[in-house]
């Protein structure tokens, strides 16, 4: 959007609804694993605060797996002084089903915006994240990890269906 770096990065409305909160439910497990071949964005998620030579937005997969990991990239890609801290006490291993893994350089909780499908509108989620130094896109998120339930598929392509304990919450994928 913008052009120049000296700019005031943008910011989407900061007073978004959470619908997710993963800051205090001790996600901490020992068995984060990436499934998918090819590392195939199916969904767009959008930071809170981002540089200004970017619109915010940036790839997520939804695939099997457990737990959700982040780029070192995307992370750092959040101007320092809205970055989420980082515990880099917790630097484990992360599988990659079809061969590999990489360790952590550590861990987050990152705010992410998505938006209703079916009523246009932007809500948050706050989750715990892994952060890996070479992975391919933005973020994975494991199937059923950080409220995701289910996915459809039609003509018009996939939706993600969210679950935060109340209702269904349906996200367009791409």
């Amino acid at each position: 959007m913008a052009t120049s770096n000296t700019e005031t990065p943008p910011t989407y409305n900061e007073n978004l609804p959470v619908l997710y909160d993963e800051t205090f439910r001790g996600i901490w497990g020992s068995d984060f694993g990436v499934a998918s071949m090819g590392n195939r964005a199916n969904l767009i998620g959008y930071l809170e605060h981002y540089a200004p030579t970017t619109d915010g937005s940036f790839a997520i997969c939804i695939a099997g797996g457990k737990g959700v990991v982040i780029s070192k990239a995307l992370y750092e890609s959040i101007p320092e002084e809205h970055r989420p801290p980082l515990d880099t006490s917790h630097t484990q291993p992360v599988a990659f089903t079809f061969g590999g893994s990489q360790t952590a350089i550590g861990s987050t909780i990152i705010p992410v915006i998505l938006k209703n499908a079916d009523t246009g509108k932007l809500f948050k989620i706050k989750i715990y994240a892994l952060v890996l130094e070479n992975l391919l896109m933005g973020m994975f998120i494991g199937q059923g990890s950080a409220g995701t339930a289910s996915q459809e598929w039609s003509r018009e392509g996939v939706a993600h269906f969210f679950n935060f304990g109340h209702e269904d919450i349906r996200v367009k994928g791409c």
